[in-house]
């Protein structure tokens, strides 16, 4: 038998699947057949390194808990949101390779796209040094003990000593984490995912050394966060041998301006969303922490983590989807990007929906076997959660689909809104009604305004536009 016939590569597999899908016509059936089978691949490789990466979650809870307590478990969890609420010191540049990225890929100029993926790493580079030196002071002057009510002083020294620890790891990650964004825009982000569920692998049994032994909690941020960061190491290295990152004299002569305000532009867009989504989520363990205390924040830890896996496995789906827009928008084919955007969006409600409800009925066993009745999770909190996770997730898609296609600024003007309203709410809740489930609630409320207000009410038609689904603004 040919070789051709006995084989069952899942490539091949997926091929045959792809075609009973709804493509374009002529030449762009076989790029849109070509990026459904990117996105596949991507999101078979990000269903790895989720699954690993939910295992690192679950078991730092199992395994740290029980001898952390709850105090300063809430610590570790509040130093750990920080990855999230301090990206956007990178200033938006790394989103806004994406897309440029794309760009220059689609024109097939090697030289364009080794000169601007260059020029992001290294104007990254600068911006991550900038950043250490910011943080660094900052956390000169802050006193830890007042902020977060820690009651032991030997415990404020345990939390200083772990912040240090994360923004030297953090400022590395800046320019790393434009790297990342690189093969996003080249449509190859399967290479991100399996790079990050080979630190997931290491973390798990320097976690479990790092339990045995009752490490402090500078111990803990290196074997995880400190593993993601040093393992991102190898797509700068891929980047290097297939000669699209080249230091050279002049790197910043002739368009290097010109390139370098043009990121510098996008990215301050993407900067304000990302302030937008640190108001949503990131800073919620500091506002809990000043206002109810430190183990407060252990609570809402567990309830957020004991969901994450809807949002995972939603980002799985819909994340690979960012650069196949932006192909598409490049290209002027609008049918990939309706017929896409279509299927996102119904798959991700309806898969989160379901998901959010099983979780949620599953929910006092799995917190059983979780913390070992170490820490007590509210109902109420935890219905909060399932809803936001849901919520997250529908965000997520149609956010992936605004950014393939370059359409910043209503989610702009959406971010502003939700500012306005989500801090001022969570602050005005919290203190009223001291219960730690109207942080998410105030959220998720936050949310449907702003949404409701730009996306229908003002936007609508420019934006369906883009995908030929209303008459063009």
């Amino acid at each position: 038998m040919p070789l051709q016939e006995r084989s069952f590569a899942p490539a091949s597999v997926l091929r045959q699947c792809f075609r009973r899908l709804p493509f374009g016509v002529g030449a762009s059936e076989g790029r849109d057949r070509e990026r459904y089978l990117r996105a596949a691949r991507s999101a078979a490789c990000n269903s790895v390194s989720a699954a690993l990466g939910f295992a690192v979650v679950v078991l730092s809870v199992s395994f740290t808990l029980p001898y952390l307590g709850q105090e300063r478990f809430g610590i570790w969890m509040t130093i750990s949101s920080l990855a999230v609420m301090l990206q956007v010191l990178d200033l938006g540049v790394a989103n806004g390779l994406v897309n440029l990225v794309a760009d220059a890929k689609t024109s097939d100029d090697h030289e364009t796209l080794q000169r601007i993926v260059t020029r992001g790493i290294v104007l990254l580079t600068a911006i991550g040094v900038a950043a250490g030196g910011v943080l660094v002071g900052v956390m000169m002057l802050l006193d830890f003990q007042h902020l977060l009510k820690i009651e032991s002083p030997e415990v404020a020294r345990e939390a200083v000593l772990s912040t240090f620890t994360f923004i030297a790891l953090f400022c590395v990650n800046i320019p790393l984490g434009g790297v990342r964004k690189v093969f996003f825009g080249l449509q190859r982000a399967w290479e991100p995912h399996m790079v990050a569920a080979i630190g997931y692998l290491c973390s798990l049994p320097l976690l479990y050394l790092c339990a045995r032994s009752h490490a402090p909690m500078p111990y803990l941020v290196l074997c995880t966060y400190g593993v993601q960061v040093a393992t991102a190491i190898i797509l700068l290295v891929r980047l290097y041998m297939e000669r699209m990152f080249r230091l050279r004299r002049g790197i910043w002569s002739g368009s290097g301006l010109r390139d370098c305000t043009a990121l510098m532009r996008t990215g301050g867009i993407f900067l304000i969303l990302q302030i937008g989504m640190i108001c949503g989520n990131a800073c919620d363990p500091l506002i809990v922490s000043h206002i109810l205390g430190a183990s407060e924040v252990a609570r809402l830890a567990v309830a957020q983590r004991l969901f994450q896996a809807i949002t995972v496995a939603m980002l799985m789906l819909s994340g690979p989807l960012w650069g196949l827009y932006a192909d598409a928008r490049s290209r002027g084919e609008k049918k990939f990007i309706r017929n896409t955007l279509k299927l996102s969006m119904c798959v991700t409600t309806g898969t989160a929906l379901f998901m959010s409800a099983l979780i949620l009925a599953l929910s006092p066993w799995l917190l059983k076997v979780w913390t070992g009745n170490h820490l007590d999770v509210p109902i109420e909190l935890r219905c909060a959660a399932a809803v936001l996770a849901v919520v997250e997730a529908m965000a997520n898609a149609f956010t992936i689909f605004l950014n393939g296609v370059s359409e910043l600024r209503p989610q702009l003007l959406a971010v502003i809104v939700f500012c306005a309203v989500s801090v001022p709410l969570k602050i005005c809740l919290l203190t009223k009604f001291g219960t730690v489930d109207w942080v998410i609630w105030s959220t998720i409320i936050a949310s449907i305004v702003a949404d409701y207000i730009v996306y229908i009410g003002l936007f609508r038609k420019r934006i369906l536009a883009h995908a030929s689904l209303g008459p063009t603004a």
